[in-house]
C-alpha cells in the first residue's frame, strides 16, 4: 500500500512541477469511465461484429470559468480527447510496442449545465476485437479535456479520474505516461476512426443511445470536430 501511495505522489509532483500547477478546482471534472459491452439483442439490427462496446465519460459541470458568459449556468465549448491502447493478447511479445493497438477520438460539445451530470460517448464496433485481438477494455487509457480553450491539465483532483490505474500503478509512473504520449503522438492512421464518439456511429448505433434510455442523464449536443 505504501508503495502505490509513493507512485501516485511521485507522478502528481511530477505534473505539479512540470506544468506549475497548484492544486484548484477545476471548472469540470470527470466522475467516472465505464466500458459497456452491448449485445446484438440490445441494438437494432447490429451490425457484422454482432456487439459494440459503449465508453461512457461522465462529467460533472462545477463552475462556469467565464464569469462574462450570457448565461453562466452553461459552460460552452467542451472538447473530451479519449485514446486507448490495447494490447494484441495472441502476439508471442505483448510488450513489444509493435503489438500495441491504438485508438484515439475526440468529441466536442455545445455546452454543458453547471451542477449536472454529462455522458459522453464513445463507441467500438465488435469486429475491431476480433481483428486486433484485443480485449474489451484498453491496457491503458488517457482522457483530455478542454474548456473555453483552455486544457485542463492533471492535478492532485483528477489525477486518478483522467488517467488508467496501469499507468498509475506503474514501477515508474513517469516513464510510464512519458511513454504512453509518445506512443499516441507515434501512432499511424491505421487504426483512425475505429473508435468513434456517438454523432460518428452507424444509424443503428444511434437509435440504441437515444430511443432506448440507457441513462437517466440528459444526452448533450455534439458539434463537430475542428
Amino acid at each position: 500500500m505504501n508503495s502505490i501511495k509513493r507512485l501516485f505522489f511521485t507522478l502528481l509532483a511530477f505534473f505539479v512541477i512540470s506544468s506549475g500547477l497548484y492544486a484548484q478546482d477545476d471548472p469540470v471534472i470527470i466522475d467516472s469511465v465505464k466500458f459497456k459491452k452491448v449485445s446484438s439483442n440490445e441494438i437494432m439490427r447490429t451490425s457484422q461484429g454482432n456487439f459494440w462496446v459503449r465508453i461512457e465519460i461522465m462529467l460533472v459541470a462545477k463552475e462556469n470559468p467565464d464569469m462574462k458568459a450570457n448565461n453562466t449556468k452553461w459552460i460552452r465549448n467542451i472538447e473530451v480527447g479519449l485514446s486507448m491502447v490495447y494490447k494484441d493478447e495472441k502476439a508471442s511479445d505483448k510488450k513489444s510496442l509493435e503489438n500495441m493497438v491504438v485508438m484515439k477520438s475526440k468529441a466536442r460539445l455545445f455546452a454543458i449545465e453547471v451542477g449536472k451530470k454529462t455522458p459522453v460517448v464513445f463507441y467500438i464496433p465488435g469486429e475491431a476485437y476480433s481483428i486486433y485481438r484485443i480485449k474489451q477494455e484498453p491496457f491503458a487509457w488517457h482522457v483530455e479535456l478542454t474548456v473555453g480553450g483552455q486544457k485542463i491539465a492533471l492535478s492532485r483532483q483528477n489525477l486518478k479520474t483522467m488517467i488508467s490505474r496501469t499507468i498509475l500503478k506503474s514501477g515508474d509512473p513517469r516513464k510510464a505516461f512519458d511513454s504512453y504520449t509518445k506512443l499516441i503522438e507515434a501512432a499511424a492512421a491505421t487504426n483512425e476512426g475505429v473508435l468513434m464518439s456517438l454523432p460518428e456511429c452507424p444509424y443503428n448505433v444511434k437509435y440504441y443511445e437515444y430511443g432506448s434510455g440507457t441513462g437517466s442523464s440528459p444526452i448533450p449536443t455534439y458539434l463537430p470536430v475542428q
